[in-house]
């Protein structure tokens, strides 16, 4: 497996260093020689190459041991609801990792022709009990973004293909072109990032469809992403988009329920050794800093509520590259007003459109209740 390359290396946090089986390690940073031989198996799994006692490895293994340590904690929790393990992500850094999250909520700052906002819902009491949108063929469209942050334009790409089956837009189930997102999104308001590979929102992808269209994926390949937008034959045109409103349950329930998946923002920060079970590692204030698709909804045989995603990091992350993310009862309170919320502090990374307000608030495990979306075919 590939890893996730960043440019950015953060500086190391203490000077001095002891001696653990031949290789330095820095004092302080709670590397035992079991972490060693634990990170010298994990390299030769995942193919590392740093060089044996140089500064990158030294900075990757105590990012590894701190996962190590994580990892065993959680897994040690007699009343977990969830279970982890070390898996590619264990060595990154922590700039690494949030480049790769690349994603900033766009908030109520966007306006746009293409905007529907939902206004029928139904009640709590008529909603099916779940619903799994992984019966469509398209849900097999699985994509790895590595440490390109395109979780934006790959979300939106999974809704596009997923709507296009539902609504039979299309001959087959296709694949889209996820990197024609990426090449070809305005975004001048820098909303979500700087575009492409360093962030945007899914949203901008559903209003550059709805002007443009997007193409097949076999006609806008992977592998020919330049940086530079090209034009081929449309495969897929929409209506525009629908917005649903921020912190709500019973439209975002009513939607999946009724209409199909929807691409939803998360805080994903305590995401990386996710390996399966119902997560509940978010507290109430979070960080929204990711994007991925909601597919459907649930319950477990001893009645705990999740939500169920499709994360865009490969089907060995995970539950073969899905996650089920628990639905705090609170979030029923009211449509989801005074339920499991919180507090987004950051909004320079949590809003991403130039001259955002100071915090927002953020409702459901993780903030998924707080910015969704789907392509209106």
């Amino acid at each position: 497996m590939d890893s996730v390359k960043s440019g950015v290396i953060l500086a190391l946090l203490c000077r001095s260093s002891v001696l653990v089986q031949g290789t330095s390690i820095k004092a302080g940073s709670s590397v035992s020689s079991e972490d060693v031989e634990a990170y010298d198996m994990f390299r030769n799994q995942f193919g590392r190459d740093e060089e044996y006692g140089s500064e990158n490895y030294q900075e990757r293994l105590a990012f590894f041991a701190k996962r190590r340590a994580e990892v065993d904690a959680q897994n040690a929790k007699p009343d977990k609801l969830w279970w982890a393990k070390l898996n590619k992500f264990a060595d990154i850094t922590d700039s690494e990792y949030r480049a790769m999250l690349g994603y900033r909520r766009m908030g109520s700052t966007q306006a746009g022709a293409a905007i529907m906002r939902g206004s029928s819902f139904l009640q709590m009491d008529t909603l099916a009990l779940s619903r799994d949108w992984r019966e469509l063929k398209s849900s097999r469209f699985l994509r790895v973004q590595g440490g390109c942050g395109s979780c934006w334009a790959v979300a939106a790409a999974g809704a596009l293909e997923m709507h296009a089956e539902l609504h039979k837009k299309l001959p087959s189930p296709t694949r889209l072109s996820f990197s024609q997102l990426l090449d070809c999104t305005p975004n001048p308001k820098h909303c979500g990032g700087d575009g492409g590979c360093s962030g945007a929102t899914a949203e901008l992808a559903f209003q550059y469809v709805h002007e443009n269209g997007i193409a097949a994926e076999d006609d806008y390949k992977d592998s020919e992403v330049d940086g530079k937008c090209r034009q081929p034959t449309s495969a897929l045109s929409t209506k525009g988009f629908v917005k649903l409103p921020e912190n709500q349950l019973l439209p975002l329930l009513t939607t999946i329920s009724e209409k199909g998946p929807a691409v939803v923002s998360v805080d994903a920060e305590a995401w990386t050794s996710y390996d399966g079970g119902i997560f509940d590692g978010c507290q109430q204030d979070a960080t929204i800093n990711h994007a991925v698709l909601l597919v459907g909804y649930g319950v477990d045989p001893k009645g705990r509520k999740y939500w169920l995603i499709r994360n865009s990091w490969g089907a060995d992350w995970g539950e073969n590259g899905y996650m089920r993310l628990l639905r705090h009862e609170g979030d029923e309170a009211n449509g989801g007003h005074n339920g499991y919320c919180g507090t987004d502090y950051d909004p320079k990374v949590g809003v991403g459109c130039r001259g955002g307000p100071s915090s927002l608030p953020v409702c459901g495990m993780c903030g998924i209740l707080s910015d969704s979306s789907y392509p209106k075919l």
